[in-house]
């Protein structure tokens, strides 16, 4: 199987597990006897194993190689969802979450350093499409089978074995990664050299503002429109209508973003990004605002990993592991600051915080090095 292929199915395989946690919530609460606080344990667990593998990833890839990587962790998200499915005592359940952070962390940074240096930034914009789409065929999955009348188990156990069967591919092609691999013999970094850099630390500041501003627009859309008024199906049709655009917005933009060049692309995109949020918060146009937001948002991610080759050079490994670790921060840290910010002066404040995080992320794009 060509590698590319691979890496696709790869990214699709790393979305499957992602919303398990809370799409069978309501079915694992009560089996536990749990109130719905505890939720915030599973997902604690799963984004402190994300950003351990992310900080660690550069010199784990230096010893195991990046086919190395890529088998073990994969087999690690599998085994982390076959024991769940396995219903353990609830301190195993959590402890099956870290593992699962962990093994995707370490996926996610493994493939992303690969990818930015084999692949065009087009591969890279439908490469983390393809992660939208096993986000959705995830919670699909485990929707069809709790219709025909299996336990939430099903769910985690088809999910396993599903990333068993993709384990297995990357054992078979292990060697095929390295072998593809540009040599950098007497160009060892250590992690620390990486800090230093004021490039990376800039680069890990955008991954960090631009994580948390994605997800904060998409978890607190539903709450921010029923606080306007709009009906709980009204406010979920937001929702999906902000992370489908994201998904769509990543496969067109892998047909433009060559062409355009990806420096200038992301440039192009912050200001009329932020336009919109500023839009979301006057309350104008609210499903237009959040989907020109999402739209723009969308290359982001991609394509700022496509460019950390040619920004850091022999660095990109570890910096490709923090910028990781920075997403999965600003994934964890901001959306829960704008509910601190709900309790304190409501839901028509989290807009206000969207807009500052969207200027903060103008800025900081407008301060990256051309290449």
């Amino acid at each position: 199987m060509p590698l590319l292929a691979l890496a696709y199915l790869a990214f699709i395989g790393l979305g499957l597990p992602d919303p398990l946690p809370g799409t069978l919530w309501p079915e694992v609460a009560p089996f536990y006897g749990l109130p719905n606080a505890a939720l915030g344990l599973l997902l604690a667990g799963l984004s402190a194993g994300y950003i351990v593998a992310g900080l660690t990833a550069g010199r784990i890839i230096e010893t195991l190689g990046i086919g190395g990587v890529l088998a073990a962790s994969v087999a690690a998200t599998a085994v982390a969802a076959l024991g769940q499915a396995t219903a353990p005592p609830f301190a195993v359940f959590v402890a099956c979450s870290v593992l699962a952070g962990l093994g995707g962390g370490a996926v996610d940074a493994a493939l992303n350093a690969y990818s930015a240096r084999h692949f065009a930034p087009r591969h890279l914009n439908w490469l983390h499409a393809c992660w939208g789409i096993g986000a959705t065929l995830g919670p699909g999955a485990a929707a069809l089978l709790l219709a025909r009348g299996a336990g939430w188990q099903a769910a985690y156990a088809a999910v396993g074995a599903t990333l068993g069967l993709l384990s297995l591919s990357f054992v078979a092609t292990r060697r095929r990664w390295d072998d593809a691999a540009p040599a950098e013999a007497g160009m060892h970094v250590t992690a620390l050299a990486v800090l230093r850099n004021p490039v990376a630390r800039l680069q890990m500041a955008v991954f960090f503002v631009y994580c948390g501003l994605e997800s904060g627009a998409g978890q607190w859309a539903a709450t921010i429109l029923a606080a306007r008024g709009a009906t709980p199906a009204e406010g979920a049709a937001a929702a999906t209508l902000f992370w489908a655009g994201l998904a769509g917005a990543r496969i067109a933009m892998g047909f433009v973003v060559d062409r355009i060049g990806p420096d200038r692309l992301l440039r192009l995109a912050m200001p009329p990004m932020a336009a919109g949020a500023a839009l979301f918060v006057f309350g104008i146009a609210d499903l237009a605002a959040l989907l020109v937001m999402a739209v723009l948002l969308a290359p982001v991610y991609p394509t700022m990993m496509a460019l950390t080759p040619r920004r850091l050079g022999a660095q990109t490994v570890h910096a490709i592991g923090f910028q990781v670790a920075s997403a999965m921060a600003g994934v964890a840290l901001l959306p829960g600051l704008m509910g601190v910010v709900a309790d304190l002066l409501g839901a028509g404040a989290v807009p206000v915080v969207l807009v500052a995080l969207a200027l903060l992320l103008v800025l900081l794009v407008r301060r990256l090095p051309r290449v």
